[in-house]
This record gives structure tokens, C-alpha cells and sequence, in this order.
């Protein structure tokens, strides 16, 4: 009963729409009936896609696990579209049979002319994991392929129901002159409405699963990414060389060791080396600012030259117009001896 009462009125406001004219009610219904078929192929098709990618993933992985060699799936040719590991294998492939034997297609003797290439090093690796990443891209692109339509089919289906309900209102509000003529125009253009509504809900809600399930697979692919890639480096790639000191990290260490070795060599030699005494610095006497006058009279000059300082004060003012600092002169009577000597 309660279902009843929710969709009489529905289908009620349907069939007023459909019942419109050919323009624009019938041509509107046909489009959304055209997206809604679309809509729903699209969303089956891709469900189908990727149950058929993961069972090709699955019988790629098995045989890889199988191979004896990193590059035998590679030589012996087998491919699957559907199967995006194996796109992400071979652009590995592809690229590790560049760099080495300078071809990107499998060639005769192939593991007997790796062993003779050598191993990946320096530039050749960053290739490498360019190559891995390239393939990544293409098995997202894939994945995802198809997905964004949903979406536009689901705007489309919302877009063409409001025109229809805007123009259908329109008409009725222009041609109706009382309440009872404009009730089956709202209910038609109520009806496009509707009809859009159950036209976009599937397309939108499939697009939000689809993404769901793309993203948890794309984590699954970033997972074996990260794996191949380690093997074909095992594999295929150099050895790093031990990292060297460079000369400047060497030289304190060399210093050190002569500074060691000439303190040995010099330690018995200084035991035979007599002490000297050690000697008190002798005080050396300073000399202070002249004074300032404030009469005008030029300043007095003093010299701290050694013989004058031996002299007396008498013998000093005759023989010379300038006078010995008295501090100088002090401090040279007491230590008269010292200067007598120097």
C-alpha cells in the first residue's frame, strides 16, 4: 500500500510527459531513454572489463611465478591486453633489452647475450624505473577508461530533465488561465523531472563503486610495481661501490697521524734538554697623557730616552730645552741597574 501511494503519483506525472507533444516532450523522453541505455551498457561492459583484466592478471602472475628467469616471459612472446601486469612487466622488459642489447623485441640467445652486456649502472637504472612508471600509466589508463562517461551521462540526464520541466511550465503558465489547466502542465514537467532522476541515479552510483573498485585495484598494480621493479634491479643492475672518503675528509686523519709520529720521534730527545729558568717579564714603563693647561702656556714635551733618564733633574734642564717625564725618571732610578745593562 505504502509503495503504491509513492509510485501512482510518479508514474501518474510519466505519463502526462510522455503524452506531451512531440516537442519537446516525446523528443526529450527518447534522449533520456537513449542515455539510460547507454548509461547501463557502459556500467556492464566495464564491470565485465575488469573481471576479465583480473583473471588475465591472475594467469600472468601465475606465469611468472613459474619462469625461471626474470626476462623468460619476455622472450618467449607472451602478451595480453586485458592482463595490465603484464603491461607493467613488459615496459620493464622492454627497456632492461634496450639499455643492455640496445633492442626492445626478443631476441635469440637472449640470456646468453645478457650475461655478455653486463649489468645496469648510473643513468640506466633511472631509465629503468622511467620504463616501470610509463607502464603504471598505461594500466591505470585502462583501468579508469570509461569510468568519466557515467558522469556526463548522468549531468546529460539532469540537464535535459530540467529543460523539460522549465519549458513545460513555461507553455502552461502562458496558456492556462485558471489553476485547473496549469495542474497537468506542473505534472508533466514534474514528470521529465522524474524520469531524468531515474535516468542519472544509476550512472552516478555505479561511477562511485567503479571508482571504488579502480583505486583498490590500482594499489594492488602500484604493489607489484614496487616488486618487479626490485627483481629486475636484483637482477640486472650493479652493484654499488663502497663509498670513498675524499681528500678532505682524509687529510685531518693523515695530519693527526704525523702529529702522533713526530711526537714519538721528539718525546726521548726532549728528556736530555736541560730546564731553563724562567725569567719574570721585566716591567716596561708607560707613558701617560701630556696635561692639559688652561693658562695658554704650550705644553711641556717629555722624552723617556734611556740616557736621560739616568741623568738628574739639574743636569737634565741645562743640557736640553726639554724635560724627562718624572714618572719615567722614577721608575728608571729604580731599576738603574737594569738600564746600565741593556
Amino acid at each position: 500500500m505504502f509503495l503504491s501511494a509513492i509510485l501512482f503519483p510518479v508514474l501518474a506525472s510519466i505519463r502526462a510527459a510522455i503524452d506531451q507533444p512531440i516537442f519537446p516532450g516525446k523528443v526529450i523522453v527518447w534522449l533520456l531513454f537513449m542515455l539510460s541505455i547507454i548509461g547501463w551498457v557502459t556500467i556492464l561492459s566495464k564491470l565485465a572489463q575488469l573481471r576479465r583484466m583480473r583473471r588475465a592478471d591472475q594467469e600472468f602472475t601465475d606465469r611468472l611465478r613459474q619462469s625461471k628467469t626474470t626476462l623468460e616471459v619476455f622472450e618467449e612472446g607472451w602478451e595480453n591486453d586485458l592482463a595490465l601486469k603484464s603491461l607493467i612487466y613488459h615496459a620493464g622488459a622492454r627497456e632492461t633489452a634496450f639499455q643492455l642489447l640496445g633492442s626492445r623485441e626478443p631476441q635469440d640467445r637472449m640470456q646468453q647475450r645478457l650475461r655478455q652486456a653486463g649489468k645496469l649502472v648510473g643513468r640506466q637504472i633511472d631509465f629503468l624505473r622511467m620504463g616501470f612508471q610509463t607502464g603504471f600509466r598505461a594500466a591505470s589508463g585502462r583501468l579508469q577508461n570509461g569510468i568519466e562517461g557515467l558522469r556526463l551521462i548522468g549531468a546529460a540526464a539532469l540537464l535535459l530533465g530540467t529543460f523539460g520541466l522549465v519549458w513545460t511550465l513555461m507553455e502552461g503558465f502562458d496558456e492556462a488561465k485558471e489553476f485547473a489547466e496549469l495542474a497537468p502542465r506542473v505534472g508533466a514537467g514534474l514528470g521529465y523531472f522524474a524520469i531524468s532522476l531515474f535516468v542519472a541515479a544509476p550512472a552516478v552510483i555505479a561511477r562511485i563503486a567503479l571508482r571504488n573498485l579502480v583505486r583498490k585495484r590500482k594499489q594492488e598494480l602500484e604493489r607489484f610495481r614496487d616488486d618487479i621493479h626490485r627483481l629486475f634491479e636484483r637482477s640486472f643492475a650493479a652493484a654499488l661501490d663502497p663509498v670513498r672518503p675524499t681528500a678532505s675528509e682524509a687529510r685531518p686523519a693523515s695530519v693527526e697521524n704525523e702529529i702522533l709520529r713526530s711526537e714519538r720521534v721528539a718525546a726521548p730527545a726532549m728528556d736530555h734538554v736541560p730546564a731553563t729558568p724562567r725569567r719574570d717579564p721585566e716591567p716596561v714603563p708607560s707613558r701617560e697623557p701630556e696635561p692639559v693647561t688652561d693658562s695658554g702656556e704650550e705644553p711641556k714635551r717629555y722624552h723617556s730616552i734611556r740616557d736621560r733618564l739616568l741623568r738628574n733633574e739639574a743636569d737634565e734642564e741645562a743640557s736640553s730645552p726639554f724635560r724627562v717625564n718624572p714618572i719615567a725618571r722614577q721608575a728608571a732610578a729604580a731599576t738603574g741597574k737594569g738600564l746600565r745593562g741593556y
